[in-house]
């Protein structure tokens, strides 16, 4: 299977070890309008997914944090049946959430493990991030 896309996320975990979410607006023509996703989005032509990365830090919070390739996976998306070839990426982040300036979407905010149940989670990444926060739990 081919993928049709191919999507980048950062996941930029704090001391505590909560990752930062970025609610998305609440526009109808967006897919998942107000749930929470990473940071990140799609890989432009000529573009690698570590650019792509970096790009997308920039643009959305004016950030350019070291970042290290986690999980790539293809990931159909909606009822469309589009593959969306996914790049995961993991850093560090030391500022809080009410620092961070955020130029897209309506919210940005950490989050742990025990708080996923309780969030709509866009692209189906909820088990993504599940995995992620228990391979952490595993390191300690």
């Amino acid at each position: 299977m081919s993928a049709d896309v191919v999507c980048v996320g950062a996941l930029l975990v704090n001391a505590q070890g909560e990752v930062l979410l970025q609610q998305r607006d609440d526009k109808p023509h967006l897919n998942y309008p107000g749930h929470w996703t990473t940071l990140g989005g799609k890989v432009e032509t000529g573009e690698t997914p570590d650019e792509a990365m970096r790009r997308e830090l920039l643009e959305e919070i004016e950030l350019e944090p070291e970042m290290r390739l986690w999980k790539v996976f293809d990931n159909p998306v909606g009822h469309g049946g589009i593959i969306v070839e996914q790049h995961f990426y993991v850093g560090h982040i030391d500022l809080p959430a009410s620092e961070i300036t955020l130029n897209e979407g309506q919210a940005l905010a950490f989050f742990g493990l025990d708080d996923l149940a309780a969030m709509p989670i866009a692209f189906g990444f909820e088990p993504v991030f599940r995995e992620f926060f228990m391979q952490q739990a595993n390191r300690i």
